[in-house]
């Protein structure tokens, strides 16, 4: 059955592209720098070739909060229903969308999770070692989060 699933997204992803180029929807998603210790939860998702932080799309009348905690007991397996504060919220117009991404900061105790269909992987990395295929703004998160910063406005 996941693999059907895995089969599935990978069809449609791209067409799903197709229609946010051509319609220019607005969406919200919310995303997480998740700590263990000294380290980084960083996800790669299917169809794509770097490291991000986990999270994805607000559903419906869903808040921030609500979607994340979602996102990551699909994505990670994890039951969360606290975040230590929100680092900011930012907007993007990437891939054809006009988009507002929230990213909090979630500092976990354990640092168990089990990945689900939905990854392709999902990994610990050090916050002073990234990948080297990590994507430009989930670097440039975690380095705001590095200096401090808290209740940023900025694009993505």
């Amino acid at each position: 059955m996941e693999k059907m699933k895995w089969i599935i997204y990978k069809i449609t992803y791209p067409l799903v592209k197709i229609y946010w180029r051509i319609f220019k929807p607005k969406t919200s998603g919310a995303r997480a720098i998740i700590l263990h210790e000294e380290n980084v939860l960083l996800v790669k998702n299917i169809n794509f070739k770097y490291w991000l932080l986990p999270g994805g799309m607000i559903d419906g009348k869903q808040t921030p909060e609500e979607c994340l905690f979602r996102e990551l007991k699909e994505e990670l397996d994890l039951s969360l229903d606290y975040f230590e504060y929100k680092l900011g919220e930012y907007f993007s117009e990437q891939e054809g969308k006009r988009d507002t991404i929230h990213v909090f900061i979630i500092k976990l105790n354990s640092p168990f999770f089990q990945k689900q269909w939905e990854l392709e992987d999902a990994k610990w990395f050090p916050l002073d070692d990234l990948p080297e295929n990590i994507g430009l703004a989930t670097k440039r998160r975690i380095e705001e989060y590095k200096s401090g910063k808290r209740d940023l406005v900025l694009e993505w």
